[in-house]
């Protein structure tokens, strides 16, 4: 800033600062909206599922993670049942996360062993099901 000298300058760079005060704020208000209409519980899982489907990449990662954790619940449920004591449900937690770490990295393997597994038992079914008439 220049040195001011005189009355008039003085009034001038008062106005100039006043008008950069409210510019200023006008900008402060309105990015506090923004942020407020953002922080929104739905705009937040909007914004989420938005970018949680946003490219392929992120839909396979997604899908092989609900798969593991659906795999965990289950295996949780199948192992420890309902659980009563803290401990059996500390355990059922790990074995929780556990098995939902685990299938949604092995994803691949497990579908490749998985599709093997079934074809070989639906071959065998079909074989059963259509006996030699002569």
């Amino acid at each position: 800033m220049k040195q001011i000298t005189t009355a008039q300058e003085l009034h001038e760079a008062i106005e100039e600062l006043e008008q950069r005060k409210t510019e200023q704020l006008h900008a402060l208000e309105h990015n506090f909206s923004e942020l407020v209409e953002n922080l929104k519980p739905a705009n937040l899982i909007k914004n989420t599922l938005h970018n949680a489907f946003s490219s392929d990449d992120s839909k396979k990662n997604l899908l092989k993670t609900v798969i593991g954790l659906g795999t965990g619940f289950l295996s949780r449920k199948l192992i420890i049942g309902k659980s009563v004591g803290l401990l059996r449900k500390a355990l059922g937690a790990a074995v929780e996360f556990g098995v939902a770490g685990l299938v949604a990295k092995n994803a691949e393997k497990i579908k490749e062993k998985g599709s093997s597994f079934i074809n070989k038992i639906f071959k065998k079914n079909k074989r059963r099901e259509l006996p030699d008439r002569k």
